[in-house]
């Protein structure tokens, strides 16, 4: 692939990846990630000297028109099925541009992706490698009326087992259960796994944080500009059904995403500007 102007020596870089589909390769004083412009999804982001943070399947289709299975999906603009449209947005199945990148003072890396062709709407994806990796789903409405979505950084995670992690910062969040298809209020306990789960928490701001101690990590999942978190696993049944997704891979991913989904859906009005934020950073669980 030739040189692209805005690569980064050292720190940037855009070649070929899987499928030949184009992806960046950024390098920073602390960590490391893949981004490809297919659906601006991050497909990879590891602290230097830690295991990765996100989950990738080894099952994954990489080709036009087939979301990335793993990473950070960008979903954009509706969340979910929607019938004679692709579920979860088109974003995820759409080739971006890369329009700017930089090194900041903090020596982390930044580049900015844009959603082409707008219709009324703006959309840029900004992302920030560092100690942590950052990012932002910005969306100006350009048009004269009112622009209703929905959006999620549908973030997989890579974790040593499925059993063994728990999540807190959802205590006394309403939530939908979409498995057994029922609305209700998490507990005070932390969230275990004992089976598929797939529930969205509605009206909340909150920090989750994932606890792993078989990879002695603690993961924390800061967001703003974002009212639902999602919290998803397939377990087994479900992974069996899913062609891009390994059998046993359900072990070894769980799902924490930050957005804003049916009833936190966003109504913008002409000329203003949402923003998705969402921090990842990770420490060691026996501090």
């Amino acid at each position: 692939m030739n040189d692209h102007p805005l690569e980064i020596p050292g720190h940037l870089t855009l070649t070929a990846g899987e499928g030949g589909l184009p992806k960046i390769l950024v390098e920073s004083a602390f960590s490391r990630a893949e981004i490809y412009l297919h659906g601006a999804h991050v497909t990879q982001f590891q602290k230097h000297g830690e295991p990765p943070l996100l989950f990738m399947s080894a099952a994954s289709e990489f080709a036009a028109g087939k979301p990335i299975r793993g990473g950070v999906p960008v979903i954009f603009p509706w969340f979910g099925g929607r019938d004679g449209h692709p579920a979860h947005g088109f974003a995820r199945t759409t080739e971006w541009e890369l329009v700017s990148t930089a090194i900041l003072p903090s020596q982390a890396v930044q580049l900015i992706l844009r959603l082409p062709d707008p219709d009324g709407y703006e959309v840029d994806f900004v992302v920030t490698v560092g100690d942590q990796l950052s990012m932002e789903l910005r969306v100006t409405n350009t048009s004269e009326q009112p622009f209703t979505f929905e959006n999620c950084l549908h973030t997989y995670f890579h974790i040593s087992s499925i059993s063994d992690i728990s999540i807190t910062g959802l205590s006394n969040t309403q939530y939908h259960d979409k498995v057994a298809d029922l609305v209700a209020t998490e507990g005070h306990e932390p969230i275990r796994f004992q089976g598929e789960m797939d529930r969205v928490y509605f009206n909340t701001t909150a920090t989750t944080e994932i606890a792993d101690p078989g990879f002695g990590r603690k993961i924390c999942i800061a967001k703003s500009g974002s009212q639902s978190t999602v919290v998803w696993n397939p377990w087994i049944a479900k992974s069996i059904r899913m062609p891009d997704f390994g059998d046993e891979e359900f072990v070894g991913m769980v799902c924490v995403e930050s957005g804003n989904v049916a009833d936190d859906q966003i109504t913008l009005p002409p000329g203003d500007r949402a923003v998705l934020a969402v921090n990842l950073s990770s420490e060691s669980l026996f501090i």
